[in-house]
């Protein structure tokens, strides 16, 4: 896969931008200048946590969000989520 193309919804704002697969959504977000919330970038604190809208990632790491967070609502750690979509639609809390 090459470049991804995302879609991140943050304080009522939609930016879109290409990310590598390698980068964590997070690392992309910050790169391309959206402040986006984040906190201890390990997983283990909620700051970054959103929802995942369309597509799919995998996260490294995730010490606190249950299987059915991740599997039913769509829950993800934006600091340990990493694309395994060509594109990815992502949702902050508002």
């Amino acid at each position: 896969m090459a470049n991804v193309k995302v879609t991140l919804d943050v304080s009522g704002e939609t930016h879109q931008f290409e990310m590598a697969e390698s980068e964590t959504v997070l690392e992309a977000a910050l790169r391309e200048g959206v402040d986006a919330p984040y906190s201890c970038m390990a997983g283990t604190c909620t700051a970054c946590q959103a929802t995942l809208k369309s597509g799919s990632v995998d996260m490294e790491e995730n010490y606190v969000l249950s299987d059915d967070e991740v599997e039913d609502e769509g829950q993800i750690l934006c600091c340990q989520a990493k694309p395994t979509a060509s594109e990815i639609h992502i949702e902050y809390p508002e």
